[in-house]
């Protein structure tokens, strides 16, 4: 069986291209297939996009790049090809035949893999490659279908299939070994990995991204070589919370200590405290590193712990941790267990007496490690950050598609701009017409949603969230008004909305996260739908800092759902990413 690397969920991949990778599996062993390739590259300062349906790499012969198409729902018609979703719906004219695209990805891919150095700079037909077009489920007219180079063919019909790999070796003129040797092999492999992986979570951020976010590696020694403590500063999506996981990783497992947990962790809300405690990195040590929201720990093990937990403020309603409360922990902390290292990520959101809690943790030349970006200081709290000998900034997003970056950064003051930006793939920016009442803009956000689930291949509702500045109750929130998705309940705790978060990230769920952008900071989706955008000064606390902060949790496609003022808000730093 063939390896196949796919972007796509095997369950979710459509009809044509299911019938295709089904025989795709059946190639030879140490052929490496790629299927639904996407990948942006910066080339002469412009960004060049590629989507291939399917990449072959074949040994001691070279490379063929496949498009697939559906054959009964795509037709010939005064010589120009259409394609239509489904047996009911319109068609759609193509600029180029199948086989053109197959081609234009191949020139495109190559390109790449020059530029990457898995090929050589003066040889563009070294190793070999190929290109064809496979036209799925029957017999296509007649009409100059198979009048074509011999290094460009077309297959047709599902039966056709059934000699694939004969097929594809007939493509190459000569076996050249040396130019598809195994070593060759690996590094294309190694440079194509990337363009079909599909991140949606942080759980699994720091493995899918190990190739983007490399640079990191070199920058963690001054973590461990500092003392007393070090301060990381970043902008959205630079890779904070992934420093802040390896180092914390590294530390637990170096000095355990009988199972005594000498590494704490915290954050600001339950999503991403749940989201840390699946980490792959992470999830190894718990026998040494403790993981928990500021607020959990202080209740649960302090609070609590020795009989003060009536001082807590359960209603929901305002800080649960009231100034009394706080007085009350720093006075019992010199009796509660200490820790070598305190990590703590999204610390622009914590305020000044947590501070005195959290340095009150620390063993004797313990080590304090905290991560912020004052563009995401919601609270107004970034000028209460405790000031630690040793500082980092890190200026690669290593998050968000490059159209969704650069959209953003455009956003940040001018002295914070100049953000490295990696070409990572990515769906583009779209802001809808403005709607200035709530049902409008609920029936655009819908259209968004239903627009994605059936026209984006392996879409699914767990990928989606929406965001709005307000919370339900709020008159102006479209949230309540758009079906099928998951709302927090008015009542709602932090737990709650954790375990509703974790629900709708489900593979079987049909429902579709919803949250205020202030819940949702520290996470992140694959695409994020914001509502609700109104122009500065509208409502109090919604800032540039707030819409920043909303638009940087999309890494692949981001929707922007504005009033007449909020368009004229966003719609400025559209050229950014032009």
């Amino acid at each position: 069986m063939a390896k196949i690397y796919s972007r796509i969920p095997e369950q979710n991949i459509q009809r044509g291209e299911r019938i295709v990778y089904d025989a795709m599996t059946r190639l030879p062993a140490d052929w490496v297939i790629f299927h639904s390739c996407k990948e942006d590259y910066l080339e002469d300062e412009h960004y060049i996009h590629y989507e291939a349906d399917f990449v072959v790499l074949v040994p001691q012969k070279g490379i063929v790049v496949v498009e697939v198409k559906d054959w009964p729902q795509m037709r010939l018609l005064h010589g120009r090809w259409q394609s239509r979703k489904n047996d009911h719906g319109s068609w759609k004219t193509h600029t180029h035949a199948p086989l053109e695209q197959a081609n234009i990805a191949l020139q495109k891919i190559m390109r790449s893999l020059t530029r990457c150095g898995c090929l050589p700079q003066a040889a563009p037909r070294w190793p070999e490659h190929r290109h064809m077009a496979i036209l799925t489920q029957g017999t296509p007219p007649d009409g100059g279908l198979h009048n074509l180079p011999f290094d460009s063919l077309y297959l047709c019909g599902a039966e056709s299939l059934q000699h694939l790999q004969q097929r594809i070796e007939e493509l190459f003129v000569l076996d050249q070994p040396e130019r598809m040797s195994t070593h060759r092999m690996q590094k294309i492999t190694e440079a194509l990995a990337p363009s079909v992986r599909f991140h949606v979570s942080l759980s699994t951020y720091l493995q899918e991204m190990d190739s983007a976010s490399a640079n990191l590696l070199n920058i963690l020694p001054a973590l461990y070589e500092s003392t007393g403590g070090i301060r990381v500063e970043g902008c959205a999506g630079t890779g904070k919370t992934v420093m802040a996981c390896a180092e914390a990783a590294r530390l637990a497992a170096e000095f355990p200590r009988n199972g005594t947990r000498h590494v704490l962790m915290l954050c600001f809300n339950h999503a991403m405290a749940n989201e840390l405690h699946q980490h792959p990195l992470l999830a190894e040590q718990q026998e040494t590193l403790f993981i928990s929201t500021f607020h959990d720990f202080c209740i649960q093990h302090i609070l609590e712990h020795h009989g003060f937990g009536y001082m807590v403020n359960y209603v929901g309603d305002g800080d649960r941790l009231p100034d009394i409360a706080l007085q009350q922990i720093l006075e019992l902390l010199p009796g509660i267990p200490h820790y070598d290292a305190v990590f703590v990520d999204e610390a622009q959101d914590f305020r000044g007496i947590w501070w005195q809690i959290i340095q009150g943790l620390l063993n004797p030349g313990g080590k304090l490690y905290i991560f912020a970006d004052k563009h995401q200081d919601l609270y107004d709290r970034y000028d209460q950050l405790p000031g630690l000998a040793t500082r980092i900034r890190l200026s690669t997003n290593l998050r968000n598609a490059h159209q969704i970056a650069n959209f953003s950064r455009a956003m940040l003051p001018a002295d914070a701009r100049n953000l490295q930006i990696l070409p990572l793939s990515g769906d583009g920016i779209r802001i809808s017409p403005p709607a200035d009442t709530p049902e409008e803009r609920a029936a655009a956000v819908s259209r968004i949603i239903e627009e994605l689930l059936q026209s984006k291949e392996g879409i699914l509702p767990r990928d989606i969230v929406v965001l709005s500045p307000w919370r339900t109750v709020h008159p102006r929130c479209s949230l309540r008004l758009v079906p099928g998705l998951a709302l927090a309940a008015t009542d709602e705790q932090p737990e709650q909305a954790a375990q509703r978060r974790e629900a709708c990230r489900s593979p079987h769920s049909t429902r579709i996260f919803a949250s205020t952008i202030k819940s949702f900071k520290g996470q992140e989706a694959a695409y994020i739908i914001v509502t609700d955008v109104i122009g500065l000064g509208e409502s109090r606390g919604f800032d540039m800092k707030e819409l920043y902060t909303a638009c940087t949790r999309a890494r692949y496609g981001l929707f922007i759902v504005p009033t007449t003022t909020g368009k004229a808000l966003v719609e400025p730093y559209l050229p950014a990413f032009s």
